[in-house]
């Protein structure tokens, strides 16, 4: 019963594109109009369209699909970083100076295939990926700056990022006096 449904309303379906025609009127201020509705026998704008073929897809066989899973697997098992800022700790002050510290960062595993680590300054990237995980930062300016570290693989693919740390830096001013 069932197939017989399902083939009648493939009949019907088949029948009705088949028999769809649209038409292309052109009105007295040069405008287009597509319509499914015949025009009237005596506009000489008119005219039917040509539409090419439905672009149908045959759906994936079983083994495209298991191949497609253990890919998505194969992704799943990757290296699965955590990283973290580990000097200084968040909400340090730099004393007055010139505005001179380091950053050191931990990661676990150890870094592997091509991954580095990328540090962030107030949601930009500062300088380029590194293997190491130091960062000796010269001349910052004063205020509030928030640091993260980001593992990155060699295409650019963010793999795991720090919590942010904020570090304060004091620097001398003209304007202020300290």
């Amino acid at each position: 019963m069932r197939l017989l449904i399902y083939s009648l309303l493939i009949c019907f379906s088949l029948n009705a594109t088949a028999q769809t025609r649209i038409y292309k009127i052109v009105d007295a201020q040069g405008n287009d109009t597509f319509t499914d509705k015949p025009p009237s026998p005596n506009n000489r704008d008119a005219s039917t369209v040509k539409l090419n073929e439905i672009n149908i897809s045959a759906p994936t066989s079983e083994r495209d699909r298991a191949e497609q899973a253990s890919t998505q697997e194969d992704n799943e098992t990757k290296t699965k970083y955590t990283v973290s800022i580990s000097s200084p700790p968040d909400s340090t002050t730099i004393p007055m100076g010139p505005g001179n510290f380091s950053i050191t960062a931990n990661v676990s595993p150890a870094l592997g295939d091509g991954a580095q680590l990328q540090l962030s300054m107030n949601g930009t990237l500062y300088g380029e990926p590194q293997t190491s995980s130091i960062w000796l930062l010269n001349n910052v300016l004063r205020g509030a700056h928030d640091f993260s570290v980001s593992v990155v693989a060699e295409d650019g693919a963010q793999l795991a990022k720090s919590s942010p740390v904020r570090i304060y830096v004091l620097r001398p001013s003209k304007l202020y006096r300290n």
